[in-house]
Protein backbone atom coordinates (compact mmCIF):
# COMPACT_ATOMS: atom_id res chain seq x y z
CA UNK A 1 0.00 0.00 0.00
CA UNK A 2 1.28 3.05 -0.97
CA UNK A 3 1.27 6.23 1.01
CA UNK A 4 1.30 9.51 -0.33
CA UNK A 5 3.84 12.51 0.64
CA UNK A 6 2.33 15.62 2.90
CA UNK A 7 1.61 18.18 1.29
CA UNK A 8 4.37 21.24 1.70
CA UNK A 9 2.54 24.09 4.49
CA UNK A 10 0.98 27.09 3.04
CA UNK A 11 2.37 30.07 4.00
CA UNK A 12 -0.34 30.31 6.83
CA UNK A 13 1.56 27.54 8.36
CA UNK A 14 -1.30 25.16 7.55
CA UNK A 15 -0.91 22.20 5.17
CA UNK A 16 -2.88 22.28 2.42
CA UNK A 17 -5.17 18.94 1.66
CA UNK A 18 -2.84 16.31 -0.83
CA UNK A 19 -4.31 16.80 -4.50
CA UNK A 20 -6.00 13.21 -5.21
CA UNK A 21 -5.57 10.71 -8.00
CA UNK A 22 -8.77 11.81 -9.11
CA UNK A 23 -7.99 15.53 -9.28
CA UNK A 24 -4.46 15.08 -11.10
CA UNK A 25 -6.55 12.93 -13.81
CA UNK A 26 -8.69 15.88 -14.54
CA UNK A 27 -6.84 18.40 -14.42
CA UNK A 28 -4.07 16.15 -16.84
CA UNK A 29 -7.54 16.27 -19.76
CA UNK A 30 -8.25 19.70 -18.81
CA UNK A 31 -4.49 20.02 -19.82
CA UNK A 32 -4.45 17.79 -22.64
CA UNK A 33 -8.02 19.44 -24.13
CA UNK A 34 -6.09 23.60 -24.19
CA UNK A 35 -2.91 21.60 -25.94
CA UNK A 36 -5.12 20.22 -28.61
CA UNK A 37 -7.76 22.94 -28.89
CA UNK A 38 -4.45 25.07 -29.66
CA UNK A 39 -2.93 22.53 -32.74
CA UNK A 40 -6.36 22.16 -34.18
CA UNK A 41 -10.30 23.04 -34.27
CA UNK A 42 -12.63 21.43 -31.82
CA UNK A 43 -14.24 19.64 -34.71
CA UNK A 44 -11.08 17.55 -35.03
CA UNK A 45 -10.89 17.05 -31.38
CA UNK A 46 -11.55 13.36 -30.33
CA UNK A 47 -12.22 11.90 -27.14
CA UNK A 48 -9.09 9.60 -27.73
CA UNK A 49 -7.11 12.48 -28.63
CA UNK A 50 -7.80 14.27 -25.35
CA UNK A 51 -7.08 10.29 -23.67
CA UNK A 52 -3.90 10.26 -25.27
CA UNK A 53 -2.59 13.84 -24.46
CA UNK A 54 -3.46 12.70 -20.76
CA UNK A 55 -2.25 9.95 -20.64
CA UNK A 56 -5.41 8.41 -19.72
CA UNK A 57 -8.13 5.52 -21.43
CA UNK A 58 -10.74 6.66 -23.38
CA UNK A 59 -13.03 5.12 -20.04
CA UNK A 60 -11.11 7.32 -17.54
CA UNK A 61 -12.64 10.10 -19.84
CA UNK A 62 -15.97 8.93 -19.39
CA UNK A 63 -15.73 8.52 -16.04
CA UNK A 64 -15.24 12.38 -14.93
CA UNK A 65 -16.99 13.87 -18.01
CA UNK A 66 -19.89 12.76 -20.37
CA UNK A 67 -18.60 13.76 -23.43
CA UNK A 68 -15.58 15.42 -25.69
CA UNK A 69 -17.74 19.18 -25.34
CA UNK A 70 -18.01 18.54 -21.38
CA UNK A 71 -14.24 18.34 -21.47
CA UNK A 72 -14.00 21.01 -23.16
CA UNK A 73 -16.26 23.55 -21.45
CA UNK A 74 -14.67 22.13 -18.21
CA UNK A 75 -11.76 23.52 -19.59
CA UNK A 76 -12.93 27.08 -20.58
CA UNK A 77 -14.73 27.53 -16.82
CA UNK A 78 -10.99 26.57 -15.62
CA UNK A 79 -9.06 29.27 -17.71
CA UNK A 80 -11.72 31.81 -19.42
CA UNK A 81 -14.50 32.20 -17.52
CA UNK A 82 -12.96 32.42 -14.64
CA UNK A 83 -11.11 35.36 -15.53
CA UNK A 84 -14.20 36.82 -16.95
CA UNK A 85 -16.07 36.40 -13.76
CA UNK A 86 -13.68 38.13 -12.11
CA UNK A 87 -14.04 41.14 -14.83
CA UNK A 88 -17.60 41.45 -14.48
CA UNK A 89 -17.60 42.27 -10.99
CA UNK A 90 -14.84 44.46 -10.52
CA UNK A 91 -14.89 46.46 -14.20
CA UNK A 92 -17.31 49.54 -14.05
CA UNK A 93 -15.01 51.26 -11.03
CA UNK A 94 -17.79 54.00 -9.45
CA UNK A 95 -15.22 57.24 -10.06
CA UNK A 96 -15.50 55.97 -14.09
CA UNK A 97 -17.43 58.07 -16.90
CA UNK A 98 -19.60 55.26 -19.17
CA UNK A 99 -16.44 55.80 -22.12
CA UNK A 100 -14.13 55.01 -19.55
CA UNK A 101 -16.19 51.84 -18.06
CA UNK A 102 -16.66 50.52 -21.66
CA UNK A 103 -13.15 51.11 -23.16
CA UNK A 104 -12.22 49.08 -20.03
CA UNK A 105 -14.16 46.08 -20.87
CA UNK A 106 -13.15 46.31 -24.60
CA UNK A 107 -9.82 46.49 -24.00
CA UNK A 108 -10.14 43.35 -21.40
CA UNK A 109 -12.09 41.37 -24.30
CA UNK A 110 -9.02 41.74 -26.84
CA UNK A 111 -6.15 41.06 -24.11
CA UNK A 112 -8.71 38.03 -23.25
CA UNK A 113 -8.80 36.61 -27.15
CA UNK A 114 -4.98 37.45 -27.52
CA UNK A 115 -3.89 35.16 -24.37
CA UNK A 116 -7.08 32.37 -24.91
CA UNK A 117 -7.97 32.30 -28.82
CA UNK A 118 -8.06 28.67 -29.14
CA UNK A 119 -10.53 28.51 -26.38
CA UNK A 120 -12.61 31.68 -26.25
CA UNK A 121 -13.24 30.25 -30.30
CA UNK A 122 -14.08 26.95 -28.29
CA UNK A 123 -16.78 28.90 -26.17
CA UNK A 124 -18.40 30.57 -29.11
CA UNK A 125 -18.65 27.09 -30.95
CA UNK A 126 -19.99 25.36 -27.98
CA UNK A 127 -23.10 28.21 -27.39
CA UNK A 128 -25.46 26.58 -29.91
CA UNK A 129 -25.71 22.89 -28.65
CA UNK A 130 -24.31 23.56 -24.80
CA UNK A 131 -27.26 25.45 -22.56
CA UNK A 132 -24.83 25.46 -19.51
CA UNK A 133 -22.21 27.50 -21.97
CA UNK A 134 -24.32 29.41 -23.27
CA UNK A 135 -25.77 30.49 -20.11
CA UNK A 136 -22.29 31.60 -18.58
CA UNK A 137 -21.96 33.64 -22.05
CA UNK A 138 -25.13 35.50 -21.48
CA UNK A 139 -24.61 35.34 -18.12
CA UNK A 140 -21.40 37.57 -18.61
CA UNK A 141 -22.85 39.86 -21.39
CA UNK A 142 -25.87 40.86 -19.29
CA UNK A 143 -24.09 42.10 -15.96
CA UNK A 144 -21.72 44.09 -18.76
CA UNK A 145 -24.65 45.37 -20.22
CA UNK A 146 -25.81 46.22 -16.72
CA UNK A 147 -22.30 47.97 -15.52
CA UNK A 148 -22.88 50.12 -18.91
CA UNK A 149 -26.25 51.09 -18.01
CA UNK A 150 -25.27 52.10 -14.59
CA UNK A 151 -22.94 53.80 -16.11
CA UNK A 152 -24.81 55.55 -18.36
CA UNK A 153 -27.43 56.70 -16.24
CA UNK A 154 -24.58 58.41 -13.93
CA UNK A 155 -23.42 60.00 -16.46
CA UNK A 156 -26.66 61.40 -17.85
CA UNK A 157 -27.34 62.55 -14.32
CA UNK A 158 -24.40 64.14 -13.51
CA UNK A 159 -25.23 66.11 -17.21
CA UNK A 160 -21.75 64.68 -19.06
CA UNK A 161 -24.22 62.42 -21.12
CA UNK A 162 -27.26 63.66 -22.90
CA UNK A 163 -30.61 62.31 -22.59
CA UNK A 164 -31.29 60.41 -25.86
CA UNK A 165 -34.60 58.76 -24.50
CA UNK A 166 -32.93 55.59 -25.52
CA UNK A 167 -33.40 53.17 -22.53
CA UNK A 168 -29.95 52.28 -21.30
CA UNK A 169 -30.19 48.81 -20.06
CA UNK A 170 -31.37 48.17 -23.92
CA UNK A 171 -28.65 50.37 -25.32
CA UNK A 172 -25.90 48.62 -23.48
CA UNK A 173 -26.96 45.28 -24.43
CA UNK A 174 -27.42 46.23 -28.09
CA UNK A 175 -23.44 47.43 -27.53
CA UNK A 176 -22.41 44.89 -26.32
CA UNK A 177 -23.40 41.75 -28.58
CA UNK A 178 -22.13 44.17 -31.15
CA UNK A 179 -18.66 44.87 -29.78
CA UNK A 180 -18.87 40.83 -29.43
CA UNK A 181 -19.18 39.37 -32.68
CA UNK A 182 -17.25 42.25 -34.25
CA UNK A 183 -14.30 40.65 -32.01
CA UNK A 184 -15.19 37.04 -32.40
CA UNK A 185 -15.24 37.63 -36.36
CA UNK A 186 -11.27 39.87 -36.26
CA UNK A 187 -10.03 37.09 -33.47
CA UNK A 188 -11.05 33.70 -35.38
CA UNK A 189 -9.17 34.89 -38.70
CA UNK A 190 -5.47 36.20 -39.72
CA UNK A 191 -5.02 39.06 -38.58
CA UNK A 192 -2.60 42.41 -38.09
CA UNK A 193 -1.98 44.33 -34.61
CA UNK A 194 -3.08 46.98 -36.86
CA UNK A 195 -6.73 45.73 -37.33
CA UNK A 196 -6.95 45.17 -33.82
CA UNK A 197 -6.26 48.93 -32.96
CA UNK A 198 -8.50 49.37 -35.76
CA UNK A 199 -11.27 48.11 -34.52
CA UNK A 200 -10.99 48.94 -31.12
CA UNK A 201 -11.12 52.58 -32.28
CA UNK A 202 -13.93 52.20 -34.42
CA UNK A 203 -16.03 49.76 -31.71
CA UNK A 204 -15.35 53.81 -29.29
CA UNK A 205 -16.29 55.79 -31.92
CA UNK A 206 -19.52 53.88 -32.53
CA UNK A 207 -19.96 53.54 -28.88
CA UNK A 208 -19.52 57.69 -28.35
CA UNK A 209 -21.78 58.08 -31.07
CA UNK A 210 -24.53 55.81 -29.55
CA UNK A 211 -24.49 57.34 -26.27
CA UNK A 212 -24.43 61.04 -27.51
CA UNK A 213 -20.29 60.96 -26.05
CA UNK A 214 -18.16 63.91 -27.08
CA UNK A 215 -15.15 62.41 -29.24
CA UNK A 216 -11.76 62.49 -27.82
CA UNK A 217 -9.31 65.50 -28.92
CA UNK A 218 -7.27 63.29 -31.21
CA UNK A 219 -9.81 61.31 -33.35
CA UNK A 220 -8.84 62.97 -36.45
CA UNK A 221 -8.10 59.52 -37.88
CA UNK A 222 -11.74 58.32 -37.27
CA UNK A 223 -13.43 61.78 -38.19
CA UNK A 224 -11.46 62.52 -41.30
CA UNK A 225 -12.28 58.93 -43.34
CA UNK A 226 -15.82 60.71 -43.95
CA UNK A 227 -17.73 58.88 -41.46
Amino acid sequence: MSTAKSSPPSPSGRRRPAMSRGDRQEIALLDSAERLLAEKPLSEVTIADIAAGAGLSRAAVYFYFDGKDAVVEAAIARSVLSIVDTLADRAALPGETAVESVEHILRFSFDLWRRNAPLVSAANQLLTHRPSMRMAWEDYFERCARLYATAIERDRARGVLPDTGAEPYSVAMALSWMAERSVYMLFTRAHTPQEEDELLDTLMHVIRRTIGAEEPRDAGVVEGSGS
